[in-house]
């Protein structure tokens, strides 16, 4: 028995109605739309057309979406056919199987419509109107648009009003100064597509923009609109309970925004990066509660993409920031794989590329830029520490500020001079990290590129001059100028012709090389962009050579998991997410490739599964567990003894990071907030207990400066904590945690941060230890304890 249209569309409609769901492609493979889908020609028309008879349900649209795919020829009466709807649909014009079914088949009618005689086209012509009316996708709708001509004005109702994004949408369109039928054609060609931009609206794309006075301006004020809008709440009712629901744009206008970004693109104008920057960063994080997702994943990764195509220098170091700012994998993975896609357009490694692309922000070769005031100059001055904004009058004689007067009679100019030097403190931040990073590879430069990139550069090129580096074979000093380095000792060498330079790393040098240069750096009052000659140095322990492949060393701390993450990540480690919606996994890990050494990291971790889930779902502690080594060519565990010592001890120094910056234990209101009873013995432990290698190089640090502060004759230095006399009590500061015991019965004393000037100007070698920058706040102001006027710290010192 022959088999009908209507009998191949029934048992397909039952295959798919059949399943609890069905993708596109399990759609496809089902026997019973195959039997339709290799159909000859007329039997599959009829079969379409027969569908589209019958659309009342997601599972018909389905079946159109499949089925109707390949072109077929069709007459005016097929299409009035697939465009006329039912009665109900009349009474339902939104309803969403509907709309769905008709952009199943659009790109049918658009196929057959364009060869149709003008006399059937005009016939058609009101039936596609009333048609259009009832779409829910606009890019469909504006792709049948076209097809009945243009209509006056511009069609606002492309734009998607349902979110506090379209609005303004709107509003740009509205006040863009272009022509009528510029803004139209702009307006059509970001609602027109969805997914991956084609060959096909590139072209058109270009030919668009080409239209516009000002392409540049268009972008700019088209991603200020998603910048600037929040978030919708919905509430909804059910079974007498109210649900408020987050949200941020909808799917039509998620697309256009996808759309405008990839025109940013286009454009090319860097003036765009910083926002394309802020949009991927807002775009990406969560909202909605425990429950919640990105506001736009997909506009994330797509500014990001822009980010590239506009290929100016500030690319790079916008993108870096972008990867400092975000802990998002599928966004880091996009930022990553776009920085490297710049580097193999230009034939040079990641690591090449990042240092051949530090912007110079115009500043001379000494790191300064003078600019002509009123009255004297404004200066910019970069060093290893930041960028500041100084003043030198009409004498030459460098002054702190601008005068007063000034600030108002140069009030646009200080403004420009102001967002350089952000821009500049971005460029710097992101240096300081590539350099840190420096540290954990073995990387050397011929003497010329080294000069090139980094002592000669700017801003790079101050930081340089506060680091130690190695010449050649034996120099060891840091550089002077081209041709000369000092010693720790303080003598000048020559720097060899055509030596190899690399970064010179603690972990090579004896005891007394690293001492000598940390007392060099003391009495030069010299400040490192981060941490070199007083970086934490691991070596193995006893009890690690007894365990061999594994590392105990940081192994039952309880620390937060949400915090850890992002400082995991920050360093280049890959953390695998311990949540509530996956209890079958057994442990935390977060891994860590050192490439150059073949060897892969792993730290491992337990999550407390008692405690409430937080925000995004995360168990909110884990206690922490082994720190292992792989060989990444075999998959096998290394022994810790063939662990290269630079790898060794830059991993160890990674997990006491994680551990002792999100330990409860560092936590000083852990005990007054009465989180969990049962860690309050471990938070006794970590927060007065035995130091870690960043307490113990705290420890030494302080003795080297206490005899310089004000308060010397007021403070003893201990083996785990740093006694402050003051007029009402004696205080106990713990180097590795900060915390605070009183006397005369080891009362805790909580206070949560120490601003004190004093301790603020103070010399430190280097600026990235924040726990010794607030012991020494916190000994400061308890040396005056008579002085403090904060209630909450003067009550806990009175209670007896």
């Amino acid at each position: 028995m022959e088999e009908t249209a209507a009998s191949l569309v029934a048992a397909a409609l039952r295959a798919i109605g059949g399943r609890s769901w069905t993708t596109e492609p399990e759609a496809r493979a089902l026997p019973q739309l195959q039997a339709i889908l290799q159909a000859p020609d007329k039997l599959r028309r009829e079969c379409i057309l027969t569908a589209s008879d019958q659309v009342d349900s997601y599972h018909h649209a389905q079946l159109l979406s499949v089925i109707a795919r390949k072109r077929l020829a069709l007459s005016a009466e097929h299409l009035e056919r697939l465009l006329t709807p039912r009665a109900e649909e009349l009474e339902h014009p939104q309803a969403w199987y509907s709309s769905q079914a008709l952009s199943a088949v659009s790109r049918q009618v658009e196929h057959a419509y364009g060869v149709l005689p003008a006399a059937e086209q005009e016939r058609l012509r009101p039936l596609i109107g009333r048609a259009i009316e009832g779409l829910q996708d606009p890019p469909t709708a504006t792709r049948l648009r076209k097809l009945i001509g243009p209509e006056d004005g511009i069609r606002f109702d492309l734009i998607d009003e349902g979110d506090d994004v379209g609005p303004r949408l709107r509003a740009v369109f509205e006040t863009t100064g272009e022509s009528t039928e510029t803004t139209a054609a702009v307006l059509d060609l970001l609602a027109t597509a969805k997914g991956k931009p084609s060959k096909k609206w590139t072209a058109e794309a270009e030919r668009v923009t080409g239209l516009l006075a000002a392409p540049g301006t268009l972008v700019r004020a088209l991603l200020d609109a998603p910048l600037d809008a929040a978030d919708t709440e919905t509430v909804y009712d059910h079974n007498g309970r109210d649900y408020t629901v987050t949200s941020y744009v909808t799917p039509a206008n998620e697309s256009f925004l996808c759309r405008a970004v990839a025109l940013a693109g286009m454009v090319r104008d860097p003036a765009s990066l910083p926002q394309l920057r802020r949009l991927a960063v807002k775009t990406v994080t969560v909202i909605g509660g425990q429950f919640g997702k990105p506001r736009s994943l997909r506009l994330a990764n797509a500014s990001a993409q822009a980010m590239v195509e506009i290929g100016h220098p500030s690319s790079i170091t916008e993108l870096l920031a972008l990867e400092r700012a975000v802990r998002h994998g599928t966004l880091l993975k996009q930022i990553r794989k776009a920085i490297d896609v710049l580097a193999a357009a230009q034939g040079l490694t990641r690591d090449q590329l990042l240092e051949r692309a530090v912007e110079t922000h115009g500043l001379d070769d000494d790191g300064r830029q003078r600019t002509p005031l009123s009255r004297g100059s404004a200066v910019v001055v970069v060093d290893a520490r930041g960028a500041s904004l100084g003043y030198v009058d009409e004498d030459g004689k460098e002054r702190k500020s601008v005068p007063p007067d000034l600030k108002a009679a140069d009030a646009d100019v200080l403004a420009g001079i102001r967002d350089q030097l952000k821009a500049i403190r971005k460029t710097i931040a992101g240096e300081r990290l590539r350099l840190d990073g420096l540290m954990t590879v073995d990387r050397s430069w011929p003497l010329d590129d080294w000069l090139r990139w980094y002592l000669n550069h700017p801003v790079t090129g101050r930081l340089t001059r506060a680091l130690v580096w190695v010449f050649g074979a034996d120099v060891v000093g840091i550089p002077v100028d081209t041709r000369t380095a000092v010693t720790s000792s303080g003598d000048q060498v020559e720097i060899p012709a055509g030596a190899e330079v690399r970064l010179w790393h603690p972990i090579h040098a004896t005891a007394e090389e690293v001492s000598g240069w940390r007392q060099y750096l003391l009495e030069q009052q010299i400040v490192q962009p981060f941490k070199q000659a007083y970086r934490e140095l691991y070596a193995l322990t006893p009890a690690e050579e007894q365990t061999r492949v594994y590392s105990n060393r940081f192994a039952g701390h309880v620390f937060g998991q949400v915090q850890a993450r992002a400082l995991m990540k920050g360093r280049g480690w890959s953390p695998v997410a311990v949540a509530w919606w996956d209890d079958g996994i057994e442990n935390g890990v977060a891994r860590r490739t050192f490439e150059a050494a073949r060897i892969r990291a792993e730290f491992y971790f337990d999550p407390i599964h008692d405690q409430e889930p937080s925000a995004t779902d995360l168990y909110p502690y884990c206690s922490s567990d082994q720190v292992r080594f792989v060989d990444v060519r075999t998959d096998e565990r290394l022994p810790l003894a063939q662990v290269p010592a630079l790898v060794l001890t830059e991993v160890l120094r990674d997990v006491d990071l994680f551990v002792g910056v999100t330990s409860i234990g560092a936590d000083p209101e852990w005990l007054d907030r009465g989180a969990d009873r049962r860690f309050d013995g471990y938070w006794q432990s970590y927060g007065f207990g035995d130091l870690s290698a960043a307490g113990e190089l705290r420890r030494e640090v302080l003795e080297q400066l206490l005899p310089r502060l004000a308060i010397a004759d007021r403070c003893e230095l201990g083996d785990r904590f740093l006694t402050v006399r003051g007029d009402l009590r004696t205080y106990r500061i713990h180097l590795g945690s900060g915390n605070i015991l009183m006397s005369p019965n080891d009362q805790y004393l909580c206070i949560v941060a120490a601003r004190d000037g004093r301790a603020q100007k103070l010399f430190l070698p280097f600026d990235d230890d924040p726990v010794l920058s607030l012991v020494l706040s916190k000994a400061f102001l308890l040396a005056n304890d008579t002085a403090i006027k904060d209630p909450t710290i003067t009550a806990q010192i009175n209670r007896r």
